[in-house]
Parts: structure tokens; sequence; C-alpha cells
């Protein structure tokens, strides 16, 4: 988990969240209003409001107005299988990590679980078939 996390303010205007995101090289951040997690804005949102403001011929408006409010969250008590799930579940790259207030206390990636599941598949009981070829290796001096 990454416990430094990038955040836009819920009232910071779509086109200067556009140049944080650009200037990051990120493709959404956390949205926060005081100290708690209220959304997540994205290029797809920030690419909706544009155009829809650029149509309109009017102001794209804040984060608050475009940022998503329906969004994947986990515990920090969350264990790694716990945190794939919602990975396999749904078609996003990172998941807020967050308290009891929603609170955000970082962000975990998709490459962070991976990488953690194959140390926890490396360290799990052989199989035993695993076992036989072992053996089967010990038993003709085959390494």
């Amino acid at each position: 988990m990454q416990r430094a996390v990038f955040v836009l303010p819920h009232d910071r205007s779509v086109l200067d969240a556009v140049d944080d995101l650009i200037q990051r090289g990120f493709s959404g951040a956390p949205v926060v209003e005081r100290g708690r997690l209220v959304g997540v804005f994205s290029e797809r949102d920030a690419l909706t409001a544009i155009a829809a403001a650029h149509y309109a011929q009017d102001l794209p408006g804040t984060v608050a107005q475009h940022m998503r409010r329906d969004f994947a969250v986990v515990g920090a008590d969350a264990d790694i299988y716990e945190v794939a799930s919602v990975f396999r579940e749904q078609p996003i790259r990172r998941v807020p990590v967050v308290d009891c207030d929603r609170h955000l206390l970082g962000i975990i990636s998709r490459g962070d679980v991976l990488k953690a599941l194959r140390v926890v598949y490396r360290w799990r009981p052989k199989t035993n078939y695993e076992r036989l070829q072992e053996h089967m290796a010990l038993r003709h001096g085959v390494d």
C-alpha cells in the first residue's frame, strides 16, 4: 500500500484538476473533503465534464460536480484475498484504503496485490504432486 497519496480537494476546478493529473501522469485521484474520502475523479470524468462544458459554452465546474461517488474501498484490516476480489470484480487499477470514518490511509494497486499474492503462493504447502516430483528427482539423482 502506498501511504503518500495525491488527492484532489472536492472544490478544485476541473481544469486545474486535469492539469494536476497530467503533470503527475495519473489517470485519476481520490477526492477529499475535510479529510474524508468523498469521491474519485478520473480522466473519464474530466473528459465528460470538459466536453459537456464546451458543448454548452460554459465552464466545466468543480471536481465535486463530476466525480464518482460510488466506488470501491477497502478497510485497513482487509486481507490480501479480499482486496484481490475487489480487483477481480471491478475494472479498476487502484483502490483506496480507508479507516472506519472514511479517512484515506493509502491506496493499493493491482500490482501491489499481485506481488503479495506471489509471495504468499511461494510459501504455501506443496501439493502432493510437487512432493512426488521432488521425491522422484531425489531418487533418480535429478536436480
